[in-house]
């Protein structure tokens, strides 16, 4: 991606990069030819809309421009972007948008940075290989980093069980 800090799903207050085809209407198929006079416009959440901050780039794929959005253009539960073209009647579809938000549902911050969406996967991940106690009435699980991620209880059984190990 071009912007090194776009997210591979839309994330609320993250770049983005939407991807939009063009359709020739005669034929229903992408244009194959250049596009030119590209601009683009966003609505969040259904309010006016405004140019972006960005121009829309065609792609390598002929018919298909990118467009990379920013972190502030992605504050919104729900985004719309249209991408228009000065080429000949290709028409384009527009991009609805639902960002993911990354914050817990009591509001406060996360117990350690969120750059990318990608980080918490890593995390479940790593939880699901490392290791894991089982004591009695208690477990626990590790980040990556080792700290314990999640702490409590529970009451099947009073046998001690480990699974995996830390990296």
């Amino acid at each position: 991606m071009a912007a090194s800090n776009s997210t591979a799903f839309p994330v609320y207050g993250q770049p983005f990069r939407v991807r939009i085809a063009f359709y020739d209407p005669a034929t229903g198929l992408l244009i194959s030819g250049g596009l030119s006079g590209l601009a683009a416009t966003i609505s969040k959440d259904d309010g006016s809309s405004v140019a972006t901050t960005n121009t829309p780039t065609e792609s390598g794929m002929p018919g298909v421009v990118y467009l990379d959005l920013t972190a502030t253009e992605m504050t919104a539960n729900g985004v719309v972007v249209s991408v228009t073209t000065t080429s000949g009647s290709a028409f384009a579809q527009a991009a609805e948008i639902v960002p993911l938000r990354l914050t817990e549902a009591t509001g406060a911050a996360l117990d350690q940075s969120v750059v990318l969406f990608e980080g918490i996967v890593l995390d479940i991940m790593a939880a699901a290989i490392n290791l894991n106690t089982l004591n009695g009435s208690n477990y626990t699980i590790y980040k990556r980093d080792n700290t314990a991620k999640i702490a409590g209880t529970y009451t099947q059984g009073t046998e001690t069980a480990q699974r995996g190990k830390l990296s």
